[in-house]
């Protein structure tokens, strides 16, 4: 077999090949460039909206904030009792003001851009992980925090006074807080096991609405900022949702995503029909048809995208954050 193969050799080498070169194709280019923060973990990305170019990440080293549109992320903020950020939330109205929520249940407030952060006093059960926090884009002293255990916690007055706001919240584990921009006594929250609650009086009452829901573990909650009748909702297994009129029923909007665990659900602010969904192993799904169909735009990436965050003013411009991976952006609205 050793002599054949080395006389087929020689053949071929004795006279001149007629075979044409086989065509060479250049790799697609990758939508995606890996953003340097210094972290792996990135658990929220939030944008200014009044200067899309600058960003805030919470991580593990706590907030870190990008000038350039992530290009380079500065550590820094003082005051933090804990530096594992879990929620992070911007006042639409004065950038400068966000809050944190940290892995031990603390939740911190900086009024300069990060550069300083003061601990407030939120009453809780125990030590959790903060799950979501978000601000009344209308009065901002308004703000919401889901604590698991102890429900949802609310402030009207900037952070210096907190309520439990829990009346007919029949499960305390709560993942999700969502708010409608129109009307932003109309509040959503999505538990860990017993659904979707809506109120409709700013969290003084919760009313379980779960009709054409398959899975009662949600995960995320998206409300569309045009048409915020129309909700979407991610599950622990089951894909996703939608709701249009205002969570009252659902029905399935996840052609392709039937069988995922969506961690994280976001809308094109200019574009409510594209929706973007983050699904466990570090798939990154979109719809252009308002869920009916989806097609995977992931970055090059097996880790768990924790969070989506999309340039108000230049949607095409998308970060992703992962869970040991860094950051992830595109310009092309993940496409190539």
């Amino acid at each position: 077999m050793v002599v054949i193969v080395a006389a087929l050799a020689a053949g071929c080498q004795s006279g001149p090949s007629t075979s044409a070169p086989a065509p060479t194709h250049a790799p697609t280019p990758s939508p995606w460039t890996r953003q340097e923060p210094g972290v792996g973990i990135v658990r929220v990305i939030v944008i200014d909206p009044t200067n899309p170019t600058t960003l805030y990440a919470a991580t593990p080293d706590g907030v870190l904030r990008s000038t350039d549109g992530g290009a380079h992320w500065q550590r820094g903020g003082t005051g933090f009792k804990s530096h594992d950020i879990r929620a992070l939330a911007i006042d639409a109205k004065t950038p400068s003001v966000l809050y944190a929520g940290s892995a031990s249940g603390v939740v911190s407030k900086t009024t300069d851009g990060g550069a300083t952060w003061q601990p407030l006093s939120v009453p809780t059960t125990r030590a959790v992980p903060i799950r979501a926090i978000v601000i009344d884009p209308q009065d901002s002293k308004n703000v919401y925090v889901a604590i698991p255990r102890s429900g949802v916690l609310k402030t009207s007055d900037g952070g210096a006074t907190w309520q439990p706001v829990n009346e007919g919240l029949t499960e305390l584990d709560v993942r999700a807080l969502a708010i409608d921009p129109t009307r932003p006594t109309n509040v959503y929250a999505g538990t860990n096991g017993k659904g979707f609650f809506k109120s409709t009086d700013g969290g003084a009452k919760w009313h379980q609405s779960n009709e054409g829901l398959s899975n009662l573990v949600l995960r995320s909650i998206a409300v569309d900022p045009r048409a915020p009748a129309s909700i979407f909702a991610s599950t622990n297994g089951i894909g996703v949702f939608k709701s249009t009129d205002g969570g009252t029923t659902w029905k399935a909007a996840g052609n392709g995503l039937a069988s995922m665990v969506i961690a994280v659900i976001t809308i094109d602010p200019t574009k409510p029909s594209t929706v973007y969904a983050a699904a466990a192993g570090g798939t990154l799904a979109k719809t252009t048809d308002g869920g009916a169909n989806w097609k995977t735009v992931s970055p090059d990436t097996g880790r768990q995208i924790w969070t989506i965050a999309i340039d108000p003013r230049s949607p095409g411009t998308i970060y992703v954050g992962t869970g040991g991976d860094g950051i992830f952006k595109s310009t092309t609205g993940a496409e190539g």
